[in-house]
């Protein structure tokens, strides 16, 4: 980008042979061929421009285009000046004008090399991450049927809350609240039938459960790019008083991370409608604790989101009619009443499984069952 449309024509006559080229004068119009032309491998920003600098404007590429490699060129430059510039745009490599052909020439294939490495880091990156979530939530999956289902009802209303407020980035709050619930595979056995059938605890076994975000949050830790969903969970029972764990920080109100404060809130509001309790009945609860354990936003956005289910229409349906995605409208029990599954679980093949097979035993599901539509 330039501010002398001769200049940037030289530029393209000298390196069409070798590149693709698109060429803007000035900042506003190098934004607009960024949006309309992108994305690019390498962006290349002179320093003197009306407006705003060079520098300036490769900070902005630097938020609009992150992995493209990003080259200013001056004519004065100065130590100072170009450290500036390398922390503002992070700058891969300053040109003193004038440039020789074949000097940037041999930049710009720096540069699209430097490109290529990140482009493939993140893909890399990415992959890992998307494979070892996949292997975390089938193992939480295959040990905890229960557990899988309260990850899957926290994170869909933790999405709701999120589409309710203004959130820069949303995904490690989604990612932390269908994680959540991994630590349930440390229980033994019989703690996590009780926990499955909705009985009491023991004060050891309150502390088996009190336990469950620290391993999660030590099974997550070593996976790269996992910081803001491990910090969620950390944070997920703290009261927005600035009580409840973890005890060596000093955090309350705004200063707690949003992550963990929508992790508190979905959760206590699941283990409610999880015991048979209504959504309506169960925000009362919640709005009425002692203390101040959840963020007035939330609690607010919570409402407008029930009232938004008010209008959601519902159908009865049989066991033979589920496919996996299915919302259940309903809670789900046995002909005795036990209950099995709470209205908002999201119907998976293992339980439509599960629900078959219970079909064969003394105490069958009760039909039909009501999904949402």
């Amino acid at each position: 980008m330039d501010d002398e449309p001769n200049l940037l024509d030289a530029f393209k006559r000298q390196l069409r042979r070798e590149f693709s080229v698109e060429t803007g004068v000035g900042a506003t119009n190098g934004m607009v061929t960024l949006g309309r032309a992108g994305p690019f491998d390498v962006i290349v920003s002179d320093f003197l421009m009306p407006g705003i600098n060079g520098a300036e404007f490769l900070a902005m590429v630097r938020k609009a285009a992150p992995l493209a490699t990003r080259v200013l060129l001056t004519g004065h430059a100065s130590l100072e000046g170009a450290a500036a510039t390398v922390n503002e745009g992070q700058v891969f490599r300053i040109l003193l004008k004038p440039v020789d052909t074949e000097v940037m020439v041999n930049t710009l294939h720096e540069c699209v090399a430097h490109h290529r490495r990140l482009v493939s880091e993140r893909e890399l990156l990415e992959q890992t991450l998307t494979g070892s979530v996949k292997a975390l939530t089938d193992v939480l999956s295959l040990a905890s049927p229960t557990g899988f289902g309260r990850a899957t009802r926290m994170r869909r209303l933790a999405t709701r809350l999120l589409d309710k407020i203004e959130v820069d980035e949303r995904w490690p709050i989604e990612l932390a609240a269908m994680l959540s619930q991994l630590g349930v595979i440390t229980l033994p056995p019989v703690v996590l039938a009780k926990v499955e059938a909705g009985e009491p605890l023991s004060e050891a076994e309150h502390a088996m459960i009190d336990q469950m975000p620290d391993v999660a949050e030590s099974l997550l830790s070593p996976i790269p790019r996992m910081a803001p969903v491990v910090e969620a969970i950390r944070f997920s029972r703290r009261g927005y008083d600035g009580s409840g764990p973890p005890q060596e920080a000093a955090a309350a109100g705004e200063g707690i991370p949003l992550g963990g404060r929508i992790l508190r809130l979905v959760e206590d509001f699941d283990e409610l409608t999880a015991s048979g309790m209504g959504s309506t009945e169960a925000q009362f609860q919640l709005e009425n604790r002692s203390g101040r354990d959840y963020d007035p936003r939330l609690l607010d956005a919570l409402g407008s989101v029930l009232n938004d289910d008010d209008g959601a229409e519902v159908r009865p349906a049989l066991i033979a009619d589920l496919t996996p995605g299915t919302v259940l409208g309903a809670p789900v029990r046995t002909r005795s009443r036990k209950l099995l599954l709470a209205a908002g679980q999201e119907i998976t093949p293992s339980l439509i499984i599960r629900l078959r097979n219970l079909a064969a035993t003394d105490d069958p599901v009760a039909e039909p069952l009501i999904i949402r539509t």
